[in-house]
């Protein structure tokens, strides 16, 4: 289920029932209850505004979830494949939250006893939890590599992840929890006012799910629905920068990005595209953009072999795709 925003203006010290009630429609919400009742929610954290679970759900594996208040503003996300809105699991760890916040471990209070321990220690801790889980090695190495080391350390990592030539739909799901742990570092970096390091860390998580996504049985949609968190996060990042010049680059990204989609993720970023021309009000930048790719694929057809091979077949989609896109921009566009 992708990250979205509601305004829901509490913190969660303050929560009540109520408002959990106004997040979710009634079936959603008494099915996460059900789930609280039967003991699903897992591993539950919080961490000052911020809760952080697992849930099981009808699949052997559990789903990953984490809540946030962000600047008066509720947001969550769900591992799981729902696409509708807040879903059941969401709803099973905010009532536990309710019901019952003594189960939540208190990362801030670990938190204050790491700060008091000596190096030493804290190496021994931090190895114990790589041996435990190997993908802790991703979160250490995203913190102490410098900047201009990380790009080239996400894309490295994508490859290793992606090095399968075919991935079936069991294993789409460990592909999915390893990708994560880059999305919430990203999203960690940008809420700490680095926008630019957040993009370093993104873009190469989003060119990779692209490039890769015809390779996997994603019959679940777990990693399209994962793709929509990320692009969500994307469009978060994007008002951050200060310049017309580095939004725009950033829009243009995404249209290359909807050129290249397969698979149903070009839709994804289609809706994107739309949404974001529009907030950031760059309606002519982007209609100017689209003609350009328009003129580029038209003059390939120039130097093509026979009608209805696979690459004019290829070339002729994306003029389709392309058209779309300029009609929805036009549709609330005054050029």
């Amino acid at each position: 289920m992708p990250t979205s925003a509601s305004p829901v203006t509490l913190g969660l010290g303050n929560l009540k029932e109520e408002d959990v009630s106004l997040l979710f429609e009634q079936k959603i919400l008494d099915r996460g209850i059900k789930y609280f009742e039967q003991g699903r929610v897992r591993r539950p954290f919080v961490y000052h505004d911020s809760l952080m679970a697992e849930c099981q759900g009808t699949l052997p594996e559990d789903y990953h979830i984490r809540v946030d208040m962000r600047e008066g503003k509720f947001v969550a996300s769900c591992t799981c494949p729902y696409a509708f809105g807040y879903c059941k699991h969401i709803a099973a760890v905010l009532v536990a939250w309710l019901k019952k916040p003594s189960i939540f471990k208190d990362l801030g209070r670990s938190e204050a006893l790491l700060k008091r321990m000596d190096k030493g220690p804290l190496v021994e801790i931090v190895m114990d939890m790589i041996r435990y889980d190997p993908d802790v090695v991703y979160v250490v190495n995203l913190r102490l590599l410098p900047r201009k080391e990380l790009s080239g350390f996400v894309q490295r990592e994508m490859k290793n992840i992606f090095s399968e030539e075919y991935v079936d739909y069991l294993n789409v799901r460990e592909i999915v929890k390893k990708l994560d742990i880059f999305r919430e570092y990203a999203s960690d970096i940008f809420r700490a006012s680095d926008p630019g390091t957040a993009m370093v860390v993104l873009v190469p998580v989003i060119e990779a799910a692209i490039d890769k996504y015809t390779r996997l049985d994603d019959a679940d949609g777990l990693m399209r629905n994962f793709f929509s968190m990320i692009i969500d996060l994307y469009g978060d990042i994007i008002p951050a920068f200060r310049l017309d010049g580095e939004r725009r680059r950033c829009l243009v990204g995404a249209l290359e990005w909807y050129s290249a989609a397969e698979g149903g993720l070009e839709r994804i970023l289609r809706g994107f595209l739309q949404k974001e021309t529009g907030q950031l009000g760059e309606k002519r930048f982007m209609l100017n953009s689209v003609e350009l790719r328009l003129a580029d694929y038209k003059r390939s057809f120039i130097t093509m072999g026979p009608k209805y091979t696979d690459e004019y077949e290829y070339i002729e989609e994306r003029l389709e795709r392309l058209e779309a896109l300029r009609a929805d921009i036009k549709g609330f566009t005054q050029v």
